[in-house]
């Protein structure tokens, strides 16, 4: 029975609420249009700028037991004075107002709380004092409006907050995960809590930027007097990085007054959570000490001034360690001002102390002018790089290690830190630096730069450096030298001076190629534009592209995007090389090189070996022997951004001089002997003499010859010239390209072939008789081709005629005195020729027989019958068609 009556009375509770549910969502339904018509004109009476909303609702239940009137999409734009802007002051996912549902029915809405949820928050103050946050206006008569506001909460969940003032140059940006205010917001006074947790951006005054990318939380109550216009601090506990802190403060009408504090805070924590000016200090940096700080901010409660902003702060014996360094006995002074109490804005360190590396540093510093930073102070002790660079590197440097000596005072100011470093004001500078085993290692590079020893004295826009040693891989040197207007040439107003000389033992050019890989190309100038002065070159050793150069010594001049050489010399494939060098840089990384070389005496054998016998097979190292001396005129480009050697943009000029030459085994030259065999050569020439001028082919031997060759369009041309050997002297011209195909023409004489070059009687002395053979060599020089050359042996014969008409001139003007007033027509020289002498020896007592025609035709002698056989030879050649005699 009573389980009946329980169920009864649930029916009847149920049944009730359903039905109360059903007519307040009823009655919501049917006023919905009416609440959002009030709620827009009352929120114009309390709104100074425009509300753009995308849509309005009126529910219960999703806020149960308050009634909501929920706007979506609510954006203001910013407005100063009356002129309105694109920009965003106030943008809102969404806003509930919330009160109660029985007001509902005495069509009273009180609103109670308000909820904004994905917020962006944007307040500006222009220069001239306007502001972008004027939302509220002084409301209108309300007596008869439904709406009214008795707020006690108001809660904002991710918040986007920035707050700029112009006038000041004050920045602030945070976001505020979420912010619970607590009060009687409609009593004249009453205590504000507030509870939040958000992250700071950036808090920068002018140019210095205080706090960046921080975790704070906040939790603060606060006493607000609407009456007198003061509010004031009663309590706030706030951790920035859980790092604590005090705060204390009272804003009046017309003036502010804040004190934020700590002291005993851990020197790590704070080095881990506080940064000047992008200097960020690294993490989990084992350090000791404690650390005090004071911050006080003063002034007029104004929007087109800014209070005075001072703070304090020292370290106590305080000590930074990590593996590889440590700093101990840390005391540090220092303060910064916003320049309002003052007069200037800067940062003192008034005294720095500590010890490193078992050596004492001491120092002080002034930073102002943020802008533009002047740096001010003195510094004398022991610096340990590592320690610099994990503290506030890591400078684009994977390692830096090492120490430096420095005593010096500084006075210097940065005039573009931001966009030009270099730029630098030297008001005073003097210092002398000790250096002693630097390594340093660039990212993404394995190679190790080190500097054993050196000392750099600096005075003003002067700097002398003496016996610095670097090394980089297997490569060294040693600079000494002074480089003047050093400031001027960094910010760019006039060009640096050197006097300096480099001097190395072994240095290996390949060594300073980045081992970077590169994802992009780009152009950049390779060349100093504005360097003065010279460099002195001492060379022992110099590896380029597995050659070697050594001994050399030079001078190099610098010049805009050129540098010039007007002496150097080295030795290079066991050859002396002296002249002069200029390297031009016409557009970012295309390098025109002109050079005027000589060397007395360049051996070939090593010069074939040393260059990879010149990128052919044809004729090796082991195939030449012989000297020349050589004079080479060279100018050509060389594209280092495509990586290409224009060599048929090259012009040169070579002068030649050969001696004691020989080259042995040189297979082409077995071509020759076997197209004189396959070409009817055989039926002329005998084969033991084809295989007798073969043998003295592949052994090679010639006289000293000379000659000129140039070189363009890829090109290389060779003059007509003689060149006398032990196989026979040929006269030689022709092309050879840097790809390789030739174009040679030969002539020599047949006879050296048939090898007749000396008889019973004595030697067959050339009287330039006899008929020429004529061949060209064609195709590449890996696979030659030979045929007849028919077009130069009709230009030889020209030749011969032209000179033939010459002659006959000087003959009639030496024999008859014909055109003697013509000096273009030289008198005949004659030239004494060897006379043969036959010497008979017909013995003693001798019968003289009878001479008689008869016995002359029967009886001939040597001599006789060797002309005889002479003659025979010669008309059997004038019967063969494949030569002609001239």
């Amino acid at each position: 029975m009573n389980w009946k009556k329980a169920f009864n009375i649930f029916k009847w509770v149920a049944g009730i609420t359903i039905g109360l549910m059903l007519a307040i969502s009823a009655l919501i339904l049917v006023f919905k249009d009416d609440i959002k018509s009030y709620a827009l004109k009352e929120a114009n009476k309390y709104l100074n700028k425009r509300v753009h909303i995308g849509y309005i609702d009126v529910g219960i239940w999703k806020s149960f037991p308050d009634m909501r009137l929920s706007f979506d999409d609510v954006l203001v734009h910013s407005k100063f004075d009356t002129t309105i802007t694109a920009d965003t002051a106030i943008y809102a996912k969404k806003i509930d107002l919330r009160f109660n549902p029985l007001d509902f029915f005495n069509n009273d809405f009180s609103v109670h709380r308000i909820d904004i949820d994905q917020a962006k928050l944007n307040l500006k103050i222009l220069e001239n004092g306007q502001v972008n946050y004027d939302f509220l206006k002084p409301s209108e008569d309300t007596t008869n409006s439904p709406f009214e506001f008795n707020l006690e909460r108001i809660n904002l969940r991710a918040t986007d907050f920035t707050y700029h003032n112009e006038s000041t140059q004050q920045f602030y940006e945070g976001y505020f995960k979420n912010l619970d205010f607590n009060g009687s917001f409609n009593e004249k006074q009453f205590v504000l809590n507030a509870l939040t947790e958000f992250d700071v951006k950036t808090i920068q005054s002018k140019s210095l930027t205080l706090i960046e990318n921080k975790s704070a939380k906040c939790d603060i109550s606060i006493q607000m007097d609407q009456i007198n216009d003061v509010f004031e601090i009663i309590s706030a506990d706030l951790s920035i990085n859980k790092l604590p802190f005090l705060v204390r403060g009272k804003v009046s009408n017309d003036s502010l007054n804040f004190y934020v504090g700590s002291r005993g805070l851990e020197l790590s924590q704070v080095a881990n959570n506080f940064s000047i000016q992008e200097l960020d200090v690294v993490d989990e940096i084992n350090g000791q000490g404690k650390v005090n700080f004071e911050l006080f901010i003063r002034g007029a409660n104004e929007k087109t001034k800014s209070p005075a902003i001072d703070a304090n702060f020292n370290i106590e014996n305080g000590s930074l360690s990590e593996q590889g360094f440590s700093l101990s006995n840390i005391n540090l002074n220092g303060s910064y001002t916003n320049g309002i109490s003052t007069g200037k804005e800067q940062v003192v360190l008034s005294k720095l102390q500590f010890n490193t590396l078992n050596e004492a540093f001491s120092g002080n510093l002034s930073i102002s002018d943020f802008d533009r930073p002047r740096l001010r102070g003195k510094a004398k002790g022991l610096l340990d790089l590592k320690a610099i660079h994990r503290l506030f590197g890591p400078f684009s440097l994977s390692e830096l290690s090492g120490s430096v000596l420095l005593d010096g005072n500084f006075d210097l100011r940065m005039n573009s830190p931001k966009t030009d470093p270099q730029n630098l004001t030297i008001y005073d500078l003097r210092a002398s630096l000790r250096l002693n085993n630097i390594i340093t290692k660039f990212m993404n590079d394995e190679r190790a730069v080190r500097i054993k020893d050196g000392k750099i004295t600096i005075r003003n826009q002067f700097a002398g450096i003496t016996d610095l040693s670097v090394s980089l891989n297997q490569s060294s040197l040693t600079l000494d030298g002074q480089f003047n207007h050093l400031a001027d040439y960094f910010k760019g107003a006039r060009n640096l001076s050197v006097d300096a000389s480099v001097s190395s033992d072994f240095l290996n050019l390949d060594d300073l190629s980045s081992t970077q890989e590169e994802t992009s190309k780009s152009k950049a100038w390779i060349l100093p534009n504005k360097i003065d002065g010279k460099l002195m070159l001492t060379l022992n050793e110099v590896i380029y592209s597995d050659h070697q150069y050594t001994f050399i010594k030079g001078k190099m001049n610098f010049g805009k995007r050129k540098l010039t050489f007007p002496y150097v010399s080295g030795v290079s494939a066991k050859a002396k090389i002296n002249g002069r060098l200029k390297i031009t840089e016409t557009r970012p990384m295309y390098l025109v090189v002109e050079t005027s070389l000589s060397s007395p005496k360049v051996n070939f054998k090593p010069l074939f070996a040393e260059w990879n016998n010149f990128d052919q097979t044809v004729i090796k190292s082991e195939n030449i022997n012989g000297s020349a001396k050589i004079q080479l005129d060279f100018k050509g480009p060389f594209d280092l951004y495509e990586e290409e050697i224009l060599k048929e943009k090259f012009d040169v000029k070579a002068k030649v001089k050969i001696t004691d030459g020989a080259l042995m085994n040189v297979e082409p030259f077995k071509e020759i002997t076997q197209s004189l065999r396959a070409s009817g050569g055989g039926l002329l020439i005998k084969k033991s003499k084809i295989d007798a001028f073969e043998a003295r082919l592949l052994n090679l031997q010639f006289d000293s010859f000379e000659n000129e060759f140039t070189v363009k369009n890829g090109v290389i041309t060779i003059p007509k010239m003689t060149i006398r050997s032990n196989a026979l002297d040929v006269n030689l011209s022709g092309t050879h390209s840097f790809d390789n195909a030739i174009d040679y023409s030969f002539d020599f004489r047949f006879r050296e072939i048939k090898g007749t070059t000396s008889s019973e009687f004595g030697d067959v002395i050339d009287d330039g008789t006899g008929f020429r053979v004529f061949l060209k060599m064609y195709g590449t020089i890996d696979y030659p081709e030979f045929k007849w050359d028919k077009e130069a042996k009709k230009a030889v014969k020209e030749e011969k005629r032209e000179e033939a008409k010459d002659d006959l001139k000087s003959a009639l003007k030496t024999g008859f005195g014909i055109n003697k007033k013509d000096t273009t027509i030289k008198e005949i020289k004659t030239t004494e020729k060897p006379k043969e002498k036959i010497i008979m020896d017909f013995g003693q007592d001798t019968i003289q027989e009878d001479f008689t025609e008869e016995s002359k035709k029967k009886k001939k002698n040597a001599l006789q019958r060797k002309i005889d056989a002479w003659k025979k030879e010669n008309e059997k050649e004038k019967e063969e068609s494949i030569f002609e005699f001239e």
